[in-house]
């Protein structure tokens, strides 16, 4: 048993070498700049999909957190504050759907049978003092099929859930 905690030991220490020697880095690298914590903004949305930057809000403070190693903290004590604004979103249809050929009408068929939700971000982080640290538009697609149970509600949680782990990521210093 104890060879096989030093070995993994071992092997921890190897891969965490291997990592730092190849360029990895840990954390967002926001530190070097005096950036530790973050105040976000709700998100704004200037797409005609109401409520949708409520479900992007939800995700987006569960995903910081984990994600980075930053703080979320207050305006007030916040070293920089972190606005957010869904752009544009956009529903498309790939396949369409059609009722049963030669009886009577099926009322359950999809029309939609796989469709797609597009949609766009901008992301600012601005700090303490007003300048503007980073500036991103980041872009998602996220597809749903009908066959499979899915639809344009379990779509946008997906969509939401994708760009929250964006814009975590995005924080990057080399994303």
């Amino acid at each position: 048993m104890v060879g096989m905690h030093r070995s993994l030991a071992w092997a921890t220490l190897l891969t965490t070498t291997l990592l730092s020697s190849c360029g990895y880095t840990f954390g967002t690298g926001l530190s070097d700049y005096g950036i530790h914590s973050v105040a976000f903004q709700v998100v704004g949305n200037q797409s005609y999909r109401q409520r949708l930057e409520v479900e992007i809000n939800r995700f987006l403070a569960r995903e910081l957190p984990v994600t980075t190693d930053l703080t979320l903290a207050d305006r007030k004590s916040a070293d920089a504050v972190l606005q957010v604004v869904l752009s544009d979103v956009r529903e498309r249809t790939v396949v369409t759907g059609r009722p049963t050929v030669g009886g009577p009408p099926d009322r359950a068929y999809s029309r939609v049978r796989e469709g797609a939700l597009e949609g766009s971000i901008v992301l600012r982080l601005i700090r303490r003092d007003g300048s503007v640290q980073l500036e991103r538009n980041l872009l998602d697609r996220t597809e749903f099929r009908a066959a499979i149970g899915e639809n344009l509600t379990s779509a946008r949680a997906e969509f939401a859930e994708d760009i929250a782990r964006k814009i975590a990521l995005a924080l990057e210093n080399d994303f």
